[in-house]
């Protein structure tokens, strides 16, 4: 056959390879190119088709093969970069995507989709750094105020936890101890990253709050329209090596927050330290909503997995904290370091306090005799009872005699009843005001006139309304319970909880005799020692330095031979199932868990499965329960030893909406199992009665690995992925 007739018969196998292609046919397509390259290695063209064509059917790994055979022979051609950039970022892998695509861009910088590609991943664009600190380097502290933002999209008034927030953070923001640089930044659900709230705007922000209750007033509009701006368009936070992330707020109702929290541990070594303010949703259900409840349980699972340092705010819910992670996550470190909030309000405020509060129908006359209550009216604060003692107050002195009782905060859950009560009864209107919306300042010069406190909740974290109170001299009269002892030390005159009689008693003392209010005071005075918030937020960088100080390792191993469920478990008390729902993803490309699973992303979805002491010594079987969209998909899985070579995936095409289990052997476990599941290009799953925008690669529903000879847990598995086992959780 002479030079022209292969020629010839080269370009008739590359035409049938691209009239395939446009067919679509794409597994028909990959066999007539590599038919065509294996007569002509060098037409780096053809390997780009291959690339396509490979890439399209569901395998990006091998896609990127064919990209880097027609780099090797055509290293200058922008596009070539284009498609491994791709392809890369289609396997999971971000931070080489951005080179690809930067490297696209050097060779033709007018190149339009390389740009846009790049920007996406601007995150990417310096080398990261993946060790640990350098010893002597400055400490960066960062504060996420996400559940801070939120609140005040709506809110302008804070209350306890937003009122930590905002002065812990401020004061961080402008005294910072020696060693640490502080920053304040919010999570970005959509973008997936946390971005920086400048110093300047997070001051006006704070200042603003505590001088004025009008979210409707201009210059707290123009704030918030800068901060807005500042986390639409700002750049992604740079997080130092090492970096300490300390969440003062909430964070249960974001959702996937500590995928992402485990991803920038992974990538820069960050460090997460979690504030608990209480573990109410745990400990007394019944006062929240049960939505509440399931979310509270599901995050405590899994901060007690991801916290290398907690601070807890007071001894008792430190306390709390420790025995309900022991019961549910069992043998697990979990450090807890207390910074208690006992805050002098007054002397943070100093002269900013207001001399007289305004004229409202909701607050007291100038120069009226009245008691104040500072909490939000909700069944825990148990307003009723309350409400109650107030009524046989008048009814036993007559309204005349007894003060007024001043209600400062907005009805929050299950407030009805106390609420029901106060409207119902004309006396109680009389003699009770409830206002909201009250700045710092003004609130401080209620503190300062009232006659004394009244606090009756059934359970606190800390209390802050009774340190307020005591900051101002003012005698607060206590429920003897949780943490409102510690807040009200030797100076609170207590009342047993539950009991109105008993609060009736310490009311009548404290509004009719009147020397022994003023020997309570005089014992106000000289017992009490509160802090600044500069010298709280010390201490809470002191913590958060200190905490996580020594190496990283897996903290929670999945147990050989037990079958881990992967979606929301439900119900209302930590496990660690729930937190193992949530620890075995590794990597951004995975879709919140739901009730029945987890959805993978388009590309390439990575598992991290730490095994405990002596799992590893012999080879394990991987099984994984698996859900199909509602399109025919080819799936690639693979399953190795962390730090080994990775084999080949394993492709298999599956029927749209079978469930299925997938099963392969791991020789080499080491100390963590890597499982990498290949969802292709991804399919739709939306429906005419149920849209959904989302493109997924594969349903995950449960994972487990164990011995091969281990029949009993592969039984197990197979069971529960094919049945529904009754009772199971």
């Amino acid at each position: 056959m002479d030079r022209d007739e292969q020629g010839a018969i080269a370009g008739e196998r590359l035409q049938q390879a691209d009239r395939l292609r446009d067919l679509r046919m794409w597994d028909a397509a990959i066999l007539a190119y590599r038919a065509h390259l294996a007569a002509d290695p060098s037409d780096w063209r053809a390997q780009v088709q291959l690339g396509h064509c490979l890439k399209e059917s569901g395998d990006p790994a091998e896609a990127l093969v064919a990209y880097r055979a027609a780099e090797a022979i055509a290293p200058g051609h922008a596009d070539i970069h284009l498609q491994i950039g791709h392809a890369l970022k289609l396997t999971g892998d971000a931070g080489q995507a951005w080179r690809a695509y930067a490297r696209a861009l050097e060779i033709d910088p007018t190149h339009e989709e390389a740009a846009r590609e790049a920007s996406a991943l601007a995150q990417f664009a310096a080398p990261v750094t993946r060790g640990p600190r350098v010893p002597g380097q400055t400490l960066q502290v960062v504060f996420d105020t996400s559940d801070l933002v939120a609140y005040l999209a709506d809110n302008r008034t804070p209350t306890g936890i937003q009122r930590v927030q905002l002065n812990v953070t401020a004061r961080a923001l402008l005294d910072q101890i020696e060693g640490v640089a502080t920053a304040a930044v919010a999570f970005d659900p959509a973008g997936g990253t946390w971005r920086e709230i400048g110093r300047d705007l997070f001051l006006t922000i704070w200042r603003l709050s505590r001088s004025g209750g009008d979210p409707r007033a201009a210059d707290w509009q123009e704030a918030l329209a800068t901060l807005r701006k500042a986390l639409a368009t700002g750049p992604d936070f740079a997080f130092a090596p090492g970096a300490r992330l300390v969440n003062l707020g909430t964070s249960w109702w974001i959702k996937d927050y500590f995928l992402h929290v485990r991803h920038v541990a992974r990538l820069y070594g960050v460090r997460y330290v979690p504030m608990i303010h209480d573990c109410i949703p745990l400990m007394t259900p019944e006062h929240c909503a049960p939505g509440l409840v399931e979310e509270f349980a599901q995050w405590f699972s899994g901060m007690v997995a991801m916290s290398d340092q907690a601070i807890a705010n007071s001894e008792w819910s430190a306390g709390d904290a420790r025995r309900i992670a022991g019961a549910a996550l069992p043998g697990l470190p979990f450090d807890v370091a207390v910074v208690r909030l006992d805050a002098d309000l007054k002397r943070d405020l100093g002269a900013s306090a207001a001399d007289a509060w305004p004229a409202r129908p909701d607050l007291p006359e100038q120069g009226e005799p009245f008691v104040l209550c500072v909490g939000t009216i909700e069944s825990r604060k148990n307003h009723l009872m309350l409400f109650n003692a107030w009524l046989a107050l008048i009814r036993k002195h007559g309204a005349a005699r007894v003060p007024r009782l001043v209600c400062i905060g907005k009805a929050g859950w299950l407030a009805d009843a106390a609420m029901t009560l106060w409207k119902n009864s004309p006396a109680l209107q009389d003699r009770v005001s409830i206002a909201h919306g009250i700045p710092d300042t003004v609130l401080a010069t209620l503190y300062r006139h009232a006659l004394f406190t009244v606090t009756n909740s059934h359970y606190e974290g800390w209390g802050l309304p009774v340190t307020e109170s005591l900051s101002f001299g003012k005698v607060p009269v206590v429920a003897r319970n949780t943490s409102l002892v510690e807040a009200g030390g030797e100076a609170a005159v207590y009342f047993e909880p539950g009991s109105e009689p008993d609060l009736v008693a310490r009311l009548e003392q404290m509004i009719f005799d009147t020397e022994e209010r003023a020997r309570r005071e005089t014992a106000v005075a000289a017992t009490t020692r509160l802090r600044s918030w500069s010298e709280i937020a010390d201490q809470m960088m002191r913590a958060a330095a200190q905490g996580g100080a020594g190496e990283t390792a897996p903290r929670l191993p999945l147990e050989a031979g037990t079958t881990y469920a992967v979606r929301l478990l439900g119900g209302g008390q930590p496990s660690r199932a729930k937190a193992m729902a949530d620890m075995v993803r590794d990597g951004l490309n995975w879709f919140p868990l739901e009730s029945w699973g987890t959805w993978t992303r388009p590309g390439v979805a990575r598992m991290r499965l730490s095994l405990p002491q002596g799992a590893a010594d012999g080879p394990l079987r991987l099984y994984l329960g698996c859900v199909a969209p509602g399109q025919e998909a080819r799936i690639g899985l693979r399953a190795y030893g962390a730090g080994t070579a990775p084999p080949p995936f394993i492709r298999v095409s599956v029927e749209p909406q079978t469930r299925f289990t997938c099963l392969t052997d791991v020789s080499s476990p080491a100390a963590e199992v890597i499982v990498e599941i290949d969802g292709g290009a991804g399919s739709g799953i939306g429906t005419r009665r149920k849209p959904d925008a989302r493109k997924v690669g594969v349903g995950v529903t449960s994972v487990m690995v164990c011995r091969p000879n281990d029949l009993v847990a592969r039984l197990d598995f197979l069971e529960r992925h094919a049945f529904r086992v009754l009772g199971d959780a």
